[in-house]
């Protein structure tokens, strides 16, 4: 369990597991799913028809009307990636950051912040000395 130091709403289980192995059968399970298509796209907007989520648009234009909507945003939310004293936007492994997603949900009264993921400053070895006390 990792960050049991902090509040519940931070902890989580981590596992190793065959990554390739599960998304291929998670995809195979949604695809064998009796009425459900599966789309894959970029969420640039929630449409809302007053108070009511009716559907999303993607970052290609195409707008989905939906009952429901379910967002599963991961650390995409305004992403912003560290490397030194250097940030940029992006998700993560060279994927885009949801920008406009962001922008869509605090438009709609939602606030956005940000958590800690972790992730340790890595150091070259080459450019230590070991001998060094």
């Amino acid at each position: 369990m990792l960050n049991l130091s902090k509040g519940p709403a931070v902890w989580s289980l981590r596992a190793q597991a065959d990554r390739s192995m599960y998304r291929s059968l998670m995809k195979n399970t949604l695809e064998s799913q009796a009425n459900l298509v599966v789309k894959q796209a970029m969420v640039e907007k929630i449409i809302t028809d007053g108070n009511v989520v009716s559907g999303v648009v993607t970052s290609l234009g195409i707008a989905y009307g939906a009952r429901a909507v379910i967002v599963t945003t991961g650390t995409f939310l305004k992403g912003l990636i560290h490397i030194g004293l250097d940030n940029f936007q992006a998700g993560r492994a060279g994927e885009f950051a949801s920008m406009g997603l962001s922008d869509s949900l605090r438009g709609l009264g939602l606030s956005l912040g940000r958590l800690k993921t972790g992730t340790p400053p890595r150091l070259d070895a080459r450019s230590i000395d070991f001998r060094r006390p």
